[in-house]
């Protein structure tokens, strides 16, 4: 069954890194009720054994006395730590950190936040070279073990979420196999970012690159005929039934759309984006948490005027009165009203029109395809293109001239891929360019 329409906000937080209080406000206004904030070692403790935690509380304090609970995603190297020194030359934030250093500072944190911390996320996006620097097995030795293992020593109750991989590139897979052979029956959630497109707005999105699905639970196939012409990595999903934990709950802590204040379009665009998401996760009950990246551009002419990924840009203060310091994007107004009408169980506001498969863990949203369920081919949705695989199997598009596509999409089944040789020369060209991009993927999207 979908998740209980009151539960909405409960199942919604947002990215907020460590903000000033009125931008706690605001996420109180927009209806969410937890908060993602950026817990940096290398601010807690710029010195080896002297912290400062002032404003770590000041953030945490804050959003405790909003009634917003606190997911922490701890991480990141003081110079002071560093064991690797600075490979990449982009400084020491990144780099593989001092593993007994490092335990010991997690678990002080988490003696003295304990009761105000709901939530721990372990480092960010490892599998990325902008946030760690060292290989797989530096990440899983001097970082993931570590953080996991005081967590638990230090606070039996304390809910720990990871691996926080990203889903870029072909290597994330692998990461996921590691974490969970290495660490993962003592995570209590399993965390993931995601950041493709939905067919039902990018026409590659499934074809000639993932879509939102294939990261999520039913990887990408390209066939020619009866031959596998490309195979993408597993997807979350798929590798947590396969590797035995598919009880665990998935919180993806990462999701968004760019989309800039004066850009109608794209403003529309993030809107859709947000309200597919919530789609998708309301018709999987085991994708229990989504965390959107982000509530507001704090810096819209500072430090990052090119980012554009907040639902709301800070206009003026920070002060007391919070209202008039942002413009709420339309994605922002949508999200909060869906948020109100979940509250008043109001169906028509609040839940999509999940397929039958959405129960064993697959079908899209409102009009969405048949998905990676559990135990078989799911129906489609209302509208929607059955034909979704079984725990496992991967979603395929046979792009042989004048196919339809059986793709893990959500939405109508799309015209027929690429006729003719044309077509395939074309397709197998963008597939060549993409493996050869996932080989050298090493940058967040944002």
């Amino acid at each position: 069954m979908p998740v209980p329409a009151i539960a909405l906000a409960a199942a919604l937080g947002m990215n907020v890194h460590l903000p000033p209080a009125d931008t706690l406000d605001l996420a109180r206004d927009l209806g969410s009720e937890w908060v993602r904030i950026d817990f940096n070692w290398d601010v807690a403790e710029p010195t080896e054994g002297n912290y400062d935690w002032s404003q770590l509380d000041a953030v945490i304090d804050a959003a405790d006395a909003r009634g917003s609970s606190v997911y922490a995603t701890i991480g990141y190297t003081p110079a002071w730590a560093s064991i690797s020194g600075d490979r990449n030359g982009d400084g020491a934030k990144n780099d593989v950190p001092d593993p007994v250093k490092y335990a010991r500072f997690v678990g002080d944190a988490v003696k003295r936040y304990s009761s105000r911390v709901a939530a721990w996320g372990t480092w960010n996006e490892p599998n990325l070279g902008d946030f760690f620097e060292g290989t797989r097995d530096e990440w899983i030795k001097d970082a993931f073990e570590p953080a996991v293992d005081a967590i638990k020593n230090n606070c039996s109750g304390c809910l720990v979420a990871g691996p926080e991989l990203a889903t870029i590139g072909g290597k994330y897979e692998d990461y996921l196999r590691a974490a969970l052979a290495s660490r993962g029956s003592e995570l209590d959630v399993i965390s993931f970012h995601d950041y493709a497109s939905f067919p039902e707005d990018d026409p590659s999105a499934g074809k000639t690159k993932d879509s939102f699905y294939n990261k999520l639970d039913s990887h990408r196939v390209l066939k020619l005929g009866n031959t596998t012409v490309y195979e993408g990595p597993l997807s979350v999903r798929e590798v947590l039934l396969d590797a035995g934990f598919s009880k665990k709950p998935v919180w993806m802590t990462e999701t968004g759309q760019e989309a800039a204040v004066g850009d109608p379009a794209a403003l529309d665009q993030q809107k859709q984006y947000v309200g597919r998401v919530v789609d998708a996760m309301l018709c999987r009950p085991w994708w229990k948490r989504t965390f959107f990246y982000e509530l507001s551009e704090e810096h819209p002419n500072g430090m990052w005027p090119d980012i554009h990924w907040g639902l709301a840009l800070r206009t003026a203060g920070p002060d007391a009165t919070y209202a008039d310091n942002f413009q709420k994007k339309p994605a922002f107004d949508a999200l909060s009203a869906r948020i109100q009408a979940c509250a008043s169980n109001s169906a028509t506001g609040c839940m999509p029109t999940c397929s039958n498969s959405a129960g064993a863990g697959g079908a899209g949203g409102a009009g969405g395809a048949g998905g990676a369920g559990a135990g078989g081919a799911g129906a489609g949705g209302v509208g929607g293109a059955g034909g979704g695989a079984g725990a496992g199997t991967a979603a395929t598009t046979d792009v042989s001239a004048g196919s339809g596509c059986s793709c893990r999409v959500a939405g109508p089944v799309p015209d027929p891929l690429y006729p003719g040789f044309a077509g395939v020369v074309a397709l197998l060209a963008a597939w060549t360019r993409r493996q050869r991009g996932a080989q050298s993927e090493s940058t967040d999207p944002r």
